[in-house]
């Protein structure tokens, strides 16, 4: 047994203990004060003589066969076994205290040596601990303890899986570019003469060395939530108008199109450069998986009270409905468009700078095909500087 145990059954102990002297005084308190007093057997001697007298007993105190509880004797103790000793009672509850203070002891200090058991091994690695099924039946707050431990312990175990998946990701991603680097340079070193196309391979292969780099560290950066730029007020519309323009450019460019329709004023509380960087990465990556000939349609709904909402719709080959969720995890470009150009981190950082903003992104399939992506944000009724 443990220290706590001990702690518990002594504090158990005490607190029956006084219990049960408090009653025991009190009792004798209330025994004492109802319990009726006998007379003296002198002043019951008158009393006895006249009943002798008037009910004529052939005996008076003197005969031989006076009862011997006459005058001047006390009444004979009833037939029976002895009474027990004094001590017996209090012996008895003394072990009943003992008992139940150990038992109390056990049943408290258990889910706690529980606990300290599945931190242990949480802190050795196993983040597969869980301690819900040792706590038995318990609905307590203690159980509720248990409960919250199994569910960090999931978060943690989830955060470590995402973690390693990314390392794994990023690994990936990382090797491709650098072996084709490897290659164009042992190319050029066996024919000089393609040194030209060599240089060329060597300046896509590092510029997308360099894209990938640098959206690692946006996503690190929002994750992170060491963005020290201070948040101010931010006209939705004129943001993503500004967007919607760049994005038309480039949708037209490839035989695609982009309508963008909201008016008035929106404003929400943020930093410029990472709500920037979602949107565009949203709207670039509906135009990219939107069909030829298509339009993407962005539309703003500042309707629903407290927040504004910006639908993202396109007309490409979707996601399975099992992915919806997923496509927003970095490095995952979901089953259809796996040999689509690209990293699989736009939706990450976007969802990243959304959620640091207490906003949300959802996906969704609408019924004729295509993909919808939801931003709410939440609304400010009146420009104002903050920082």
């Amino acid at each position: 047994m443990g220290r706590l145990f001990w702690k518990f059954f002594l504090a158990f102990l005490l607190a029956q203990g006084l219990a049960a002297l408090a009653l025991f005084l009190t009792i004798g308190v209330f025994e004492d004060s109802w319990e009726p007093r006998p007379p003296p057997p002198h002043a019951m001697s008158h009393v006895w003589q006249a009943d002798n007298d008037a009910m004529d007993f052939p005996w008076g105190a003197d005969s031989p066969g006076s009862p011997p509880w006459a005058p001047g004797f006390a009444p004979p103790s009833p037939p029976g076994p002895p009474p027990p000793p004094p001590y017996l009672p209090m012996l008895a509850i003394l072990l009943g205290c003992l008992a139940a203070s150990a038992l109390l002891a056990w049943y408290f200090a258990k889910p706690v040596r529980n606990l300290r058991w599945a931190l242990g091994a949480v802190a050795e690695g196993r983040l597969e601990t869980r301690i819900q099924s040792r706590m038995g039946r318990r609905r307590d707050e203690i159980a509720d303890l248990g409960r919250d431990f199994d569910r960090m312990a999931l978060e943690l175990q989830r955060l470590v899986e995402s973690q390693r998946q990314l390392l794994h990701d990023v690994s990936h991603e990382l090797r491709s570019p650098l072996a084709r680097l490897q290659a164009a340079i042992g190319l050029a070193r066996q024919d000089p003469r393609q040194i030209e196309m060599t240089f060329d391979r060597i300046e896509c292969e590092s510029t997308r060395l360099a894209t990938l780099v640098g959206e690692l560290l946006t996503l690190a950066r929002l994750e992170s939530g060491r963005d020290e730029t201070p948040a101010r007020s931010l006209d939705l519309v004129e943001l993503l108008a500004d967007i919607a323009e760049d994005a038309r450019f480039e949708a037209r460019s490839n035989g695609r199109d982009l309508h963008f329709s909201g008016s008035g004023e929106r404003f929400v509380l943020g930093r410029a450069e990472p709500l920037h960087r979602a949107f565009e990465n949203v709207l670039r990556n509906a135009v990219k998986y939107t069909c030829p000939g298509s339009t993407v349609e962005v539309a703003l709904d500042g309707a629903d009270s407290g927040h504004v909402c910006v639908s993202v719709r396109d007309h490409g080959p979707g996601v399975l409905p099992r992915e919806l969720e997923t496509i927003f995890q970095p490095f995952h470009r979901g089953h259809r468009n796996a040999a689509t150009e690209g990293f699989g981190l736009g939706l990450a950082i976007a969802r990243r700078a959304i959620q640091s903003h207490q906003g949300t992104i959802l996906a969704s399939l609408p019924e004729d095909g295509g993909l919808r992506v939801e931003i709410r944000l939440p609304l400010q009724p009146q420009p104002e500087i903050l920082g």
